[in-house]
């Protein structure tokens, strides 16, 4: 019984770890609220749905559900966590409304990165640039 509680446990804290803005720099950016929503936000508006973590399967597997946007469509990807900051998707299944669920034609692999709201410098942080002064004068 200890056994199922730790599991349980393990499971609600990786489910917690997913709340909040992710970052991704080769696709969408994202951001999982606590009731199941997400939201997808990549090149134009946000596009709602729910997900859902399913972390008995394996590998881990995150169903997005995201037939009532644009996108219109089940996505099924591969779910992989780093650290409490990144995660990684690998696109696998979609499912478009009234069609069968296919082998998604997107492979790579979407590393995300967690913002952090509290830190003020996080969006230029993201984007150093350094100079040096000019020595031709």
């Amino acid at each position: 019984m200890a056994a199922v509680c730790l599991l349980t446990a393990c499971q609600q804290a990786d489910e917690e770890f997913l709340i909040g803005r992710w970052h991704s720099s080769g696709g969408p950016n994202m951001i999982f609220e606590k009731d199941g929503t997400v939201y997808s936000i990549n090149r134009g508006p946000r596009r709602k749905g729910r997900y859902y973590l399913d972390q008995e399967s394996s590998p881990a597997t995150m169903i997005m559900d995201m037939r009532r946007s644009e996108i219109n469509a089940v996505l099924y990807f591969d779910y992989k966590a780093f650290s409490p900051k990144h995660f990684q998707l690998t696109p696998t299944y979609v499912q478009r409304t009234g069609e069968k669920k296919k082998p998604s034609d997107l492979k790579r692999k979407l590393l995300f990165q967690k913002l952090d709201p509290q830190d003020p410098q996080m969006s230029q942080s993201q984007f150093k640039i350094s100079t040096t002064p000019d020595q031709t004068r």
